[in-house]
């Protein structure tokens, strides 16, 4: 174990018998640094580490590293804060493989409901019920008959309500129309429960979420969480009405972290939903604030599709397992350009949901029109996942600029089902993050949790090995490390001040037990960390 690190920002600290791993541009490899005011000074080696602290007539805290590797702190580019606190309170059904299994762990939270509650299930595979079919009203009513009761499936974009749920939405009897959504109905024509996309909003806008109290505590005790991974910054994907996965219930999560910020061990790039990116950021982007500061307002999320899982995602052609489907577009082109030119000319950064090919196609030729109706050199718009492309897309998105977003554990949890989703012809450019490589596009990594887990060295294990799937796309453990650092601050627009271990940067970094480039790619994910280190400050030490 290293030695504790107990000081405060106000004093220097050198930081010595280390394997520092910068990320820099020449990829520098250091054994000290010294850092004060949560700012990094010196990157070098013991000696002049200590040289520099004479000349500048500066005592420090010393702390040994006993040998451990550090990295820079880790940045997950893309998750949904508030959403993670729900799962503090509600129903996970991440290990359910059956009815019977869905059914007994929501009889157990069921039972300690008081009138008028709901109940969230969360993370249900439904790739794992493709024989039986997902569980439907009828079947849940058996277990949870008197509170509305609402199971999210694993991409979070399809839900199953009971029967108490679509009563209070006006589902029970009939479907409602609805543009980029389903509602599935039985052999009667009434709703299964079964809801995808934008439907799930019709649900959700009637959601008694927990007290402000109760959810103000779940999101601190989650996102407290994130500095055991190693992470230091997040880019947080916020509603600001009632457009997104908690539909009405979710409009003050953009309000309620902007409340908690103060109290959080991390920085917060938001990145907002909303209908119209005026309402959103009536006062523009915030450009103007400290570069260092730790609640920055510059991005707006727009979805244009669904998810693989629910054969939503927009397709050129139909899935293999499903060819008479190929899912559909969430907005339409038209609605989807007023929003990315209003967006567009507030000076902020869009960043657009698009897993399907024919999705991220549209996606690029919106931006192409944009950018030559209304040029902008260095805009760093973003597709979020980019899951399924094709080889043409992947030179427009390096011609036109655009960065990524991309999520290495998807490949985990997908990768047993999605050759039989996608057939032979479309795997080998499915989450085919060398291709973006090699192609020069920013690609940084994320979670999208609570979708995925927020453990950085587990995602950067699977870049690298790929879990056995396409693996003519595995990246280099340095590439991998890359998206989670160096990218994942350029696409933030804070390439100046976090992302590599340099002088003049936050001194925000992770400390490994072991170097990652030194294992085998299977034990990357093993790695432990020691410290994480936030603007100087500790947040997690083992």
């Amino acid at each position: 174990m290293p030695q504790p690190d107990t000081g405060n920002t106000s004093e220097a600290t050198l930081l010595f018998n280390v394997e520092i791993l910068s990320m820099d541009d020449d990829r520098t490899v250091a054994k000290a640094m010294v850092y004060q005011h949560g700012i990094i000074h010196f990157v070098g080696g013991e000696a002049g580490a200590r040289h520099w602290l004479n000349e500048a007539g500066l005592s420090a805290r010393e702390v040994d590293g006993r040998g451990n590797c550090v990295l820079p702190g880790f940045i997950d580019t893309h998750l949904h804060p508030i959403l993670l606190s729900i799962f503090e309170v509600n129903a996970d059904l991440s290990d359910a493989s059956s009815i019977d299994d869905v059914t007994s762990l929501i009889a157990g939270k069921a039972t300690a409901l008081e009138a008028g509650d709901w109940l969230l299930g969360l993370q249900l595979d439904e790739q794992r019920f493709s024989g039986t079919g997902l569980p439907d009203r009828h079947m849940l009513d058996q277990v949870c008959p008197d509170n509305p009761l609402v199971i999210f499936c694993r991409d979070g974009h399809s839900l199953i309500a009971n029967s108490a749920a679509l009563h209070v939405a006006d589902l029970a009897e009939a479907p409602k129309d609805i543009n980029g959504g389903t509602i599935e109905v039985d052999e009667k024509g009434r709703p299964t429960g079964i809801c995808r996309e934008a439907a799930t909003g019709l649900v959700m806008m009637h959601f008694k979420p927990p007290g402000e109290a109760q959810l103000k505590t779940a999101t601190l005790h989650a996102i407290r969480k994130l500095p055991a991974h190693g992470i230091t910054s997040i880019g947080a994907i916020l509603q600001t009405d009632s457009e997104g996965p908690s539909g009405a219930s979710g409009q003050r999560e953009s309000a309620l972290m902007a409340e908690l910020a103060p109290d959080l061990p991390l920085s917060i790039y938001n990145i907002f939903i909303g209908t119209t990116p005026a309402d959103t950021f009536p006062s523009g982007p915030d450009k103007a604030s400290d570069a260092f500061a730790d609640l920055k307002y510059r991005a707006f999320k727009i979805f244009s599709d669904g998810t693989l899982g629910s054969c939503t995602a927009c397709m050129h052609h139909g899935f293999f397992d499903h060819p008479e489907q190929t899912g559909y577009l969430t907005l339409g082109p038209d609605e989807l350009y007023r929003r990315m030119v209003e967006a567009h000319g507030l000076g902020l950064q869009i960043c657009i949901h698009a897993i399907g090919d024919k999705a991220v196609t549209t996606c690029l030729d919106l931006y192409e029109k944009l950018l030559e109706e209304y040029p902008c050199k260095d805009h760093r718009h973003r597709i979020e996942h980019a899951s399924v492309v094709t080889s043409g897309d992947i030179e427009r998105m390096a011609k036109l600029g655009i960065a990524l977003s991309c999520q290495p554990l998807f490949i985990r949890s997908e990768a047993g089902w999605l050759p039989q989703r996608l057939g032979p012809d479309r795997v080998p450019m499915t989450y085919p993050f060398r291709s973006f490589f090699d192609a020069g596009i920013p690609v940084a990594g994320s979670s999208d949790a609570p979708i995925e887990s927020t453990s950085v060295l587990a995602a950067i294990e699977c870049c690298v090995t790929r879990d056995g799937f396409s693996t003519g796309q595995k990246l280099s453990v340095d590439q991998a490390i890359a998206m989670y650092t160096r990218n994942a601050a350029f696409i933030q627009f804070e390439e100046a001040e976090k992302g590599t271990l340099e002088a003049g940067k936050r001194a925000d970094f992770v400390m490994l037990d072991k170097n990652p480039h030194r294992v085998l790619p299977e034990d990357i994910g093993k790695i432990c960390i020691v410290r994480t280190v936030r603007g100087g400050e500790t947040t997690y030490e083992s």
